[in-house]
């Protein structure tokens, strides 16, 4: 999974001195995070479970309390595999 993330750096130089700034040709940056993914939008409780690497037991525990962002469709929990992600990152 790639993540991309914009860094900003503000340093005092010296006047004399020569700085060469290298950009990315073809990438554009802006104040959020890019994610990019070939897998699917949503997760089921083993998948995300597996890529957590935590039982499934777990994932019901935090759904049944609240703990982590889920929706419930015809009786199913799923994961929106971006609103996880950032959980994850918010949650570290």
């Amino acid at each position: 999974m790639k993540q991309y993330l914009k860094l900003e750096l503000l340093i005092e130089l010296p006047n004399d001195l020569e700085i060469e700034l290298i950009k990315p040709s073809t990438t554009q940056f802006d104040n959020s995070i890019n994610i990019q993914t070939d897998k699917k939008m949503t997760m089921s409780v083993a998948e995300l479970a597996e890529e957590l690497q935590i039982s499934n037991t777990t994932i019901y525990t935090m759904v049944s309390q609240n703990e982590i962002p889920h929706i419930k469709v015809r009786g199913r929990i799923l994961f929106h595999r971006a609103t996880i992600e950032k959980w994850l990152m918010n949650n570290e």
